[in-house]
Parts: C-alpha cells; sequence; structure tokens
C-alpha cells in the first residue's frame, strides 16, 4: 500500500455523509437476510497494544537502555507494514562500530496487536520472547561516520521550518495527514548533550529514500548506507 498525502480542508461537506447513509439503509432494506445476518455475528471488540508496551518491547528485543546511552547515534524505524529496524553507531575501542537489528517476525505491532486479539496480555518480557531480531555488527570508515554527522544539522533545521509551515497551516485550518506511512526515532548523544526526536512521514522503502521531512530523508540515507556494509 503506497502512502497518500491529503492537504484537506476541516470544513467537510455533510451531503457525502448523508449519502452513505442513504446508500447502506437502502442496501439492508433490499436484502433482509444481510441484515439478519449482521445481528447473528455481531462486531467483536479488543483492546489494542498500547504505545507504551510496544516501546518498552522494542527496547528490550533492540536492546536499548536509556539509562545507559553508550551511542553516538540510534535510529530506530517503526512502519505501518514493513519490520522494524533500528540502528545503532557508536565508538568503541577506537572504532566506529555499528549495530544492526532487524525484526525477523515481520511488523512487531501487528504481531503484538494480534496477540491482544486472542485474549493475550500486555506482558512486556513474555511479549519480547515471541520475538526474533536478526542482529548485526559491523564496522564503518570514521570518514562516513563524519558525512552523516556533518550533513544532521542542516537536515534538521531545514525539518523545522517545514513542521512550522505546517503549524501555520493548521492555523488556517488544513491539515497534513501521511496514511501507512512510519514512525522514526532519532537518539542523539555527543560531549554530554542529549537529543531525541520522532516524527511520523512516509512509509520506508528498500527502493528509494522517502520522507518529507529532510530529518527522514537523512535517516533513510544512513539506513540505505549501513545495509550496504558488509
Amino acid at each position: 500500500m503506497t502512502n497518500r498525502r491529503l492537504k484537506m480542508n476541516l470544513r467537510v461537506s455533510l451531503r457525502i455523509g448523508f449519502s452513505l447513509v442513504v446508500m447502506l439503509l437502502f442496501q439492508l432494506s433490499a436484502g433482509g437476510s444481510q441484515t439478519s445476518l449482521l445481528a447473528q455475528d455481531p462486531l467483536k471488540s479488543y483492546k489494542v497494544i498500547s504505545r507504551k508496551t510496544y516501546e518498552r518491547v522494542l527496547d528490550t528485543v533492540f536492546q536499548r537502555d536509556e539509562a545507559n546511552r553508550d551511542y553516538d547515534f540510534v535510529l530506530r524505524f517503526e512502519p505501518s507494514i514493513a519490520p522494524e529496524s533500528q540502528i545503532v553507531i557508536k565508538r568503541a575501542a577506537g572504532k566506529t562500530q555499528i549495530i544492526e537489528y532487524t525484526s525477523l517476525s515481520g511488523n512487531i505491532y501487528r504481531k503484538l496487536d494480534n496477540i491482544m486479539a486472542n485474549g493475550g496480555k500486555e506482558d512486556i518480557a513474555e511479549m519480547a520472547k515471541l520475538v526474533q531480531v536478526r542482529k548485526r555488527l559491523v564496522e564503518v570508515r570514521d570518514a562516513q561516520v563524519n558525512q552523516w554527522r556533518g550533513s544532521l544539522p542542516g537536515m534538521m533545521a531545514a525539518s523545522m521550518k517545514l513542521l512550522e509551515q505546517r503549524s501555520a497551516e493548521a492555523a488556517r485550518g488544513i491539515g497534513t495527514i501521511t496514511i501507512d506511512g512510519t514512525f522514526y526515532t532519532l537518539w542523539y548523544d555527543q560531549v554530554g548533550s542529549h537529543l531525541s526526536i520522532g516524527v511520523w512521514d512516509h512509509e520506508v522503502s528498500n527502493r528509494e529514500i522517502t520522507g518529507e521531512l529532510e530529518l527522514v530523508q537523512w535517516m533513510n540515507v544512513v539506513r540505505r548506507d549501513v545495509e550496504k556494509l558488509k
């Protein structure tokens, strides 16, 4: 499913909704058997997985400990459809190392939500045991890391400018929505300074660099570069 960017005025016409209601009533009156079937098979509801539990399961399987910030960068990708992944970039023993985590259990959120749909409980430890992750450790040249680091400030500044534009649009009753996108999180720690930012943008892709925000484009460039490392 592709990403779609919708700019909509908040003043929605009621005639569309009225037409849908009329069509639905016509279908139900024309097919009594359908009405009977719906009455016999009511929709089932269940509690969906909470954002907090989902994030803590990811922290467990991707081995992220916020109390022990032994990293320079952490990039996390939480797609709507594709498997989640995380990249850790850090200096160790005079070398720059990259630890790449990728879910082998498909989309983790959907897996956890399916557990809840089948009567499961929000047990972080037990849920984490059901998720398989590939962990890959590679070394990277300092020049490559310096290139990533050097381009980051400009990408963040451009992203903040776009977010300010969206805020101004929202004040005028116009919103920007990304459907079936990815939640991107960046943690940055350097010389005692710590920064974290999370944004919702276009879905990750293995075919192209996606993202309206330049920060997201930067994260996807790093992800692509890391995938090429052996």
